[in-house]
């Protein structure tokens, strides 16, 4: 059998394996809401791990970061390892709070928290959000793997990613996706490593080789000009977009509703912090590799800032062996397939609870609700499949995908943090720093800024770089948070009481198993906290 042969084959039955997953899933699914939407009560702590990990483990990151990582370099590894801060929030605040509350989406959050009006804004944002951003942009990036490796049109590889994608999440629901995250995980990683290996094997001196080109040197920490992630970024994004991304965001976070018990959910994300320290290796250092590469004779990686999105795929074409090819493009497939059907599946949760029960047929039943679900999951997958390759117009997916997040990272993440953490917190403050934090953002970004500072200080400060507008935007933003609250009425104490987080929630429930010292969340967290130290300790 030929070499593209083998590929294509090893990508059909790809695909047909997913397939399968998703509509043996099914068997059963469709005659609960709850179990259908979020698996409930049946997931081990290793499943929702794997799902957690593949969630977020995208084409947006493959492609975007490494295409970035190739311009930008190690700064961007700040974004996984800052998870020992974000997913310590998880852990100890945000899932105590949701799992004892039986939160299902987050709009749900702010409404018990608030009231129906924010919940209402929330969920528009969040359904707009991740039909133009988080949806859209993983077809994208799938498809860009088609037509850099084998020329296939754009259009076609959203048209097949976003069908198989859709069919398998309308009819197998929460438990098509975790049953498909095991089998995708192990992919994702198997292919990553695979295509790493071949890349360090071409570089002559190895890991000295990307240290030595690394752009701005191999710090983690960067001058304030930096472009992109300047020190000062990476320090104001673990307020909004970090926090966001890890901690209120519906894909991810309702990987956690399922568990069997809490101790399983929070290990679940001790899991997943221990392969964040292998994400780099899949997503960043390759491009740093492929400069490497660049700048040791390779002249098939010498690439211009507008090819930044071909980096990666120009890996695996020039890297990959063909015969082999298929199976790390399976791997990827593997990270867009499963983040495509999270989405997919979050969208309609969000649709399904916080738009048509709340607002069309309260009164709806679970066979109306997975109905409603099924046929919400068949529009998003086709409206995105004709918005996708838009995004090829619009500039580089990492620069799309994050500058765009933090405008809407901000408002949200600072109205969780209020409502959590400050009992003073008023529902008219979060009302309208919601209306109010994206528009504000924008305004100081391209009107603010540019009027109050000359070119060469915004330059010389990162002003213009929108992780650092997202700061200053939060900033405003808190206080807009502040000074409504302190001139309208808080809820009751009574009412809003177990919404908030207390200390006494970093322990795990008494309705809990007791379990051995060696399986304490404490335990593990904390092993993990000193390799993360270690790690930037090293890499500062």
């Amino acid at each position: 059998m030929p070499a593209n042969t083998i590929d294509i084959a090893t990508i059909v039955g790809y695909f047909v394996v997913i397939l399968f997953i998703g509509l043996r899933s099914s068997r059963g699914q469709q005659r609960d809401a709850a179990t259908y939407f979020t698996s409930r009560g049946s997931l081990p702590w290793w499943a929702m791990g794997m799902a957690y990990v593949s969630t977020g483990l995208n084409s947006e990151q493959l492609i975007g970061m490494n295409g970035m990582g190739y311009f930008v370099g190690l700064p961007l590894v700040n974004s996984y390892l800052n998870a020992i801060l974000v997913f310590t929030a998880l852990i100890f605040c945000f899932f105590p709070v949701y799992l004892r509350n039986n939160i299902i989406t987050m709009p749900q959050y702010l409404e018990e928290r608030f009231d129906k009006r924010s919940a209402n804004v929330f969920s528009v944002l969040l359904l707009i959000s991740y039909v133009f951003l988080s949806l859209a942009v993983v077809l994208y990036g799938g498809a860009k793997l088609f037509e850099v490796i084998y020329e296939v049109p754009l259009w076609q590889s959203v048209l097949v990613l976003g069908l198989i994608s859709g069919v398998f999440t309308i009819f197998g629901g929460m438990s098509s996706m975790v049953n498909a995250s095991v089998f995708q995980f192990v992919l994702m990683f198997l292919g990553g490593g695979i295509l790493f290996y071949l890349g360090y094997d071409q570089l002559p001196n190895g890991w000295q080789d990307i240290m030595d080109h690394a752009p701005g040197g191999f710090h983690l920490m960067q001058p304030a000009d930096t472009p992109v992630m300047p020190w000062h970024a990476v320090l104001l994004s673990l307020f909004n977009l970090q926090l966001f991304y890890s901690c209120i965001n519906q894909a991810l976070v309702q990987r956690g509703f399922g568990g069997k018990t809490e101790w399983d959910v929070r290990m679940a994300i001790v899991f997943a912090l221990v392969f964040a320290l292998f994400r780099p290796f899949l997503e960043v250092f390759p491009g740093l590799m492929a400069r490497a590469l660049a700048f040791t004779g390779h002249t098939a990686f010498q690439l211009t800032e507008a090819e930044i999105d071909n980096v990666y795929p120009l890996l695996i074409a020039n890297l990959i062996p063909a015969g082999l090819q298929g199976l790390i493009i399976v791997g990827i497939l593997s990270t867009v397939m499963s983040t495509i059907a999270a989405f997919l599946n979050s969208i309609s949760t969000l649709f399904t609870y916080d738009v048509y029960k709340k607002w069309i047929n309260p009164a709806a039943g679970d066979r109306k609700l997975v109905s409603v679900g099924m046929w919400c999951t068949f529009v998003l997958m086709a409206f995105s499949i004709l918005y996708a390759p838009v995004i090829g117009k619009l500039g580089g997916i990492f620069i799309y995908f994050q500058s765009l997040a933090t405008y809407l990272a901000v408002p949200v993440a600072t109205c969780f943090l209020a409502g959590m953490f400050w009992k003073r917190a008023t529902p008219a403050a979060a009302l309208v720093v919601l209306v109010a934090g994206i528009p504000l953002g924008a305004m100081i970004q391209l009107v603010a800024i540019p009027a109050l500072f000359s070119p060469g200080f915004i330059a010389a400060h990162g002003l213009g770089n929108f992780y650092v507008t997202g700061g200053i935007t939060q900033v405003f933003c808190v206080a807009i948070m502040v000074a409504v609250s302190l001139f309208t009425p808080p809820r009751q104490t009574a009412e809003i009481k177990r919404l908030m987080w207390t200390p006494a929630m970093i322990s795990l429930p008494t309705s809990d198993p007791q379990r051995p010292w060696w399986q304490s969340v404490g335990l593990w967290w904390g092993i993990m906290a000193i390799v993360y130290g270690v790690l930037y300790w090293m890499w500062w």
